[in-house]
Order: C-alpha cells, then sequence, then structure tokens
C-alpha cells in the first residue's frame, strides 16, 4: 500500500509541471473564446436593439424563435450550403491533386511552394478589395481579358450565379493552398516502404494513389471538410467586399446575414442568437469527424 501511494506520488510530481506549463494557454482560451462565447449566448437571452433607448429585458428563447421563423435565416442558410458544396468540390481535388504533384520532389518543387502559399499570407478584405476591381464589369481585367477573345463581358457581381462563382473563385484562391499543405503533411507522413513495396509488386501510380494513399490521408480530408464546413458558415470579409451580399440578398450567406442583422438593422440579441445557432450548426459536423477519426484507427 506504501508503494502505491509513493508511486502515485511520484506520478503527481511529474505531471505538475505539465499542468504548469498549460495554464497559460487554459487561460487564453478562457478569455480568448470561452467567455466572449457566454457574452454572445447571454445577450442572445435578452432584448437588446442599438436603436432603442429601453433598457434589454431578459425575453428567452424569442430571439431564437425569431431567428428560425424568419424566411431570409432559411434562405441564407441554404445558399451557404450551396456556395459550400461548390467550393469544396473545387479546393478539396485541386489541393490533393497540387499535393501529389509536390510530394514527387521534383526539381523547383520548394520554390513552387513557396510561391502557392502566397494566397494564405495575404488578408481575405484585401484579396476581396482586389478582386473586386479586377471582376469590374467595365474595367475589370477578367472581362478585358475575356474580350481579347472574343467573349462579351460578364456583369460578375451583379447577378446571383456570376456572383456565387466569384466568391468560389476568390475564396478557392485561398484555400486551395491550405489544403494543399495539410494534404502534403500527410503524404509526408506515409512510410516510404509502403511505396518501396508497391513498386516491387508492381502496382501502379493509380493503384497506389487508390489503396496506399487515399487511406491513409482520409483522416486529414476529414479534417479539412470540419474546417471548410465552418469556414463557409461563417464566411464574411470576403462576401462583404466583394458583392455586399448582392444584389439584394442574392449572395447573402447566413454568417453575412448575422453581421445584417447587428449593424445594419442593429438587432444584437437575434444576431446573437443567429451566432449561437451557427455554432449548434456546426457542432455536429465536429462530433461526426470524431466519430470517422475513431473508426479509421
Amino acid at each position: 500500500m506504501g508503494l502505491v501511494t509513493a508511486l502515485s506520488r511520484k506520478q503527481q510530481r511529474l505531471t505538475r509541471p505539465i499542468a504548469h506549463y498549460t495554464l497559460g494557454a487554459w487561460i487564453l482560451l478562457t478569455l480568448t473564446i470561452l467567455i466572449p462565447l457566454l457574452y454572445g449566448i447571454y445577450i442572445s437571452l435578452l432584448n437588446i436593439n442599438l436603436a432603442s433607448f429601453l433598457p434589454p429585458q431578459f425575453v428567452g428563447l424569442k430571439n431564437y424563435h425569431t431567428a428560425l421563423i424568419a424566411p431570409e435565416t432559411w434562405s441564407t442558410l441554404k445558399l451557404t450550403v450551396l456556395l459550400m458544396m461548390m467550393g469544396m468540390t473545387i479546393q478539396i481535388p485541386l489541393g490533393i491533386v497540387l499535393a501529389l504533384a509536390l510530394h514527387q520532389q521534383l526539381r523547383g518543387t520548394r520554390i513552387f511552394r513557396s510561391i502557392l502559399i502566397t494566397p494564405m499570407l495575404l488578408t481575405p478584405v484585401a484579396v476581396g478589395l482586389t478582386f473586386r476591381f479586377m471582376f469590374d464589369t467595365d474595367l475589370g481585367i477578367i472581362n478585358w481579358f475575356l474580350g481579347r477573345f472574343g467573349i462579351e463581358g460578364v456583369n460578375w457581381l451583379g447577378a446571383q450565379f456570376s456572383g456565387l462563382v466569384a466568391i468560389v473563385i476568390v475564396d478557392s484562391w485561398q484555400s486551395i493552398p491550405f489544403v494543399m499543405l495539410l494534404v502534403l503533411a500527410a503524404l509526408s507522413a506515409i512510410p516510404v516502404s509502403l511505396f518501396e513495396a508497391a513498386n516491387v509488386d508492381g502496382a501502379s501510380g493509380r493503384q497506389i494513389f487508390r489503396n496506399i494513399m487515399l487511406p491513409l490521408i482520409t483522416p486529414t480530408i476529414l479534417v479539412i471538410v470540419m474546417i471548410k464546413v465552418m469556414d463557409f458558415l461563417k464566411l464574411f470579409d470576403t462576401i462583404f467586399m466583394l458583392t455586399r451580399g448582392g444584389p439584394g440578398n442574392a449572395t447573402t450567406t447566413i454568417g453575412l446575414w448575422t453581421y445584417k442583422t447587428g449593424f445594419q438593422f442593429l438587432e444584437l440579441s437575434r444576431a446573437a442568437a443567429l451566432g449561437v445557432i451557427i455554432l449548434i450548426i456546426t457542432f455536429p459536423v465536429y462530433l461526426l469527424w470524431r466519430k470517422s477519426t475513431k473508426v479509421q484507427r
């Protein structure tokens, strides 16, 4: 009994420094995530309107009910899902292709890798503003380039479909390098002996990818899907700089609608309720990812 107690005390002494090292991270997470989250939930239970001078009152779940029965909430959510499907259909396959190309370690791979990750280093606001000028109907370089081939200029930001295409192009330009880096890291973690054994057995490149690479990078792809789902649900800055959600609400996503509710219509509590709803929507995605990674193990 005394030996067990001594071992337990020794284990506590060994693990105590680890707790001390992570204390700062927990404090930072509490200040930057937990407290704002709890305060947002608290605001969503009140009736704060920045245009009113009346003191806020507790209204319970009324803001959630109002947000859920509003047709704008569901229309913007459907648009967000459509944008999400369009974006991930382009970004994930292209990111995997670029990662496979860089994984070959050909000449100039390091230079191309540095060039390809450049869009990640730019702020979405700056990128959105730059592409807004490029997509301009009269003076934009994209319509000028199309005109050189006899193609009539497109009103990129003046219609719903073309506006969504423009948003997907801009978001993909910034997101594909992120997908590429994560997939490249997953490919680099695969033991070289597996590829050597496959080459000895005479497997083709397609067979190596389908039977070795793809199963081993699937957990990473699931992480990418989870991150991109959350990114599209809260996508704001790129759309705001490109289309402002217009024309009308034709390109307004659920994230941008939350901003409009809070800072254009001044319904701060209703906007907080929408933010909590977005959080609730993303939580099952996280649970599915956790379950799938456990199955993979």
